[in-house]
């Protein structure tokens, strides 16, 4: 597998499990300074925005390794997958609130997250998305959240 290495570090990551190999051996922000470095920032960030699973299930290490500017991205991006993939990003949502996870900063509509134009309908679409889900225990209390911060974004 080291052989592997420096040719990863040429082409980018080019999937999920190749990121989480990187983090097991460099950690969260070498892996994320070679997924930038090797181009693949903006795939990912739009891998995650179109509610690729792999790749929103690994938004925890993205933001442990993330610079400002990337955590900004990565929050919105996954807060943008709510609509298509609700339990994925509840499943990565922290309830402590932290800034870039945090149940919060997903389910309080961030900038980035939809159009101007059309935070209406992405606000009724995340929360009918969250609405269907069943309230098994893994995500029912941060379905119960994600729903009151939605609430509070449309009264924004």
């Amino acid at each position: 597998m080291t052989a592997f290495s420096p040719l990863l570090l040429l082409v980018g990551i080019l999937s999920a499990s190749q990121f989480a190999a990187d983090v097991d051996r460099n950690g969260p922000k070498p892996a994320v300074a070679h997924l930038v470095a090797g181009g693949d920032w903006g795939r990912v960030v739009g891998a995650i925005r179109n509610g690729a699973a792999d790749w929103i299930a690994m938004a925890p290490e993205l933001a442990r390794g993330a610079e400002d500017t990337q955590a900004e991205q990565l929050t919105a991006a996954v807060a943008a997958a709510l609509p298509r993939a609700p339990s994925e990003v509840l499943a990565v949502t922290d309830l402590r609130r932290s800034p870039v996870l945090g149940v919060q900063a997903i389910c309080g509509a961030p900038v980035g997250s939809h159009a101007p134009e059309a935070r209406a309908a992405y606000l009724a679409d995340a929360r009918e998305a969250v609405e269907l889900l069943p309230d098994v225990a893994a995500i029912g209390r941060a379905k119960a959240v994600c729903l009151k911060e939605l609430a509070l974004a449309a009264d924004r």
